[in-house]
Protein backbone atom coordinates (compact mmCIF):
# COMPACT_ATOMS: atom_id res chain seq x y z
CA UNK A 1 0.00 0.00 0.00
CA UNK A 2 1.11 3.21 -0.73
CA UNK A 3 -0.14 6.55 0.59
CA UNK A 4 0.92 9.91 -0.85
CA UNK A 5 0.36 13.34 0.69
CA UNK A 6 0.94 16.31 -1.10
CA UNK A 7 1.16 20.06 0.90
CA UNK A 8 0.81 23.46 -1.28
CA UNK A 9 2.94 25.82 1.02
CA UNK A 10 4.79 28.96 0.15
CA UNK A 11 8.66 28.63 1.61
CA UNK A 12 7.69 30.86 4.09
CA UNK A 13 5.08 28.94 5.40
CA UNK A 14 7.33 26.30 5.60
CA UNK A 15 10.17 27.82 7.61
CA UNK A 16 7.64 28.49 9.86
CA UNK A 17 6.21 25.41 9.94
CA UNK A 18 9.92 24.23 10.42
CA UNK A 19 11.00 27.31 13.09
CA UNK A 20 13.42 28.19 10.64
CA UNK A 21 14.80 31.20 10.84
CA UNK A 22 14.10 33.72 7.79
CA UNK A 23 17.53 34.91 6.18
CA UNK A 24 15.83 36.57 3.67
CA UNK A 25 17.10 39.96 5.08
CA UNK A 26 20.51 38.40 5.45
CA UNK A 27 20.57 37.55 2.17
CA UNK A 28 19.38 40.73 1.02
CA UNK A 29 22.00 42.65 2.80
CA UNK A 30 24.98 39.88 1.22
CA UNK A 31 23.41 40.08 -2.20
CA UNK A 32 23.57 44.33 -1.90
CA UNK A 33 27.09 44.28 -0.20
CA UNK A 34 28.50 41.84 -3.10
CA UNK A 35 27.02 44.23 -5.85
CA UNK A 36 28.62 47.32 -4.17
CA UNK A 37 31.78 45.38 -3.97
CA UNK A 38 31.12 44.67 -7.75
CA UNK A 39 30.76 47.97 -9.23
CA UNK A 40 33.30 49.65 -6.97
CA UNK A 41 35.10 47.37 -9.07
CA UNK A 42 36.13 45.08 -6.59
CA UNK A 43 35.78 41.72 -8.96
CA UNK A 44 37.99 39.91 -6.00
CA UNK A 45 35.20 39.93 -4.06
CA UNK A 46 33.29 37.72 -5.50
CA UNK A 47 36.13 34.99 -6.22
CA UNK A 48 36.91 34.85 -2.39
CA UNK A 49 33.43 34.66 -1.87
CA UNK A 50 32.74 31.27 -4.13
CA UNK A 51 36.29 30.20 -3.46
CA UNK A 52 35.55 27.19 -0.80
CA UNK A 53 32.88 26.11 -3.83
CA UNK A 54 35.56 26.15 -6.07
CA UNK A 55 37.88 24.00 -4.56
CA UNK A 56 35.36 21.46 -3.20
CA UNK A 57 34.42 21.08 -6.37
CA UNK A 58 37.86 20.74 -7.93
CA UNK A 59 38.80 18.27 -4.99
CA UNK A 60 35.29 16.21 -5.58
CA UNK A 61 36.16 16.22 -9.62
CA UNK A 62 39.49 14.63 -8.78
CA UNK A 63 37.94 12.34 -6.77
CA UNK A 64 35.89 10.78 -9.64
CA UNK A 65 38.60 11.61 -11.88
CA UNK A 66 40.84 9.11 -10.06
CA UNK A 67 37.70 6.74 -9.77
CA UNK A 68 37.51 6.11 -13.21
CA UNK A 69 40.79 5.80 -14.12
CA UNK A 70 41.45 3.10 -11.24
CA UNK A 71 38.11 1.24 -13.20
CA UNK A 72 39.93 1.50 -16.46
CA UNK A 73 43.16 0.39 -15.21
CA UNK A 74 41.50 -2.47 -13.13
CA UNK A 75 39.51 -3.46 -16.29
CA UNK A 76 42.93 -3.90 -18.93
CA UNK A 77 44.18 -5.81 -16.27
CA UNK A 78 41.81 -8.36 -16.43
Amino acid sequence: MKISIDVDMSPQEARELFGWPDLSKLHETTLSALNEQLAGGNQEALLEMLKPYLSNSQNAFSMYQKFFENMATQGQKK
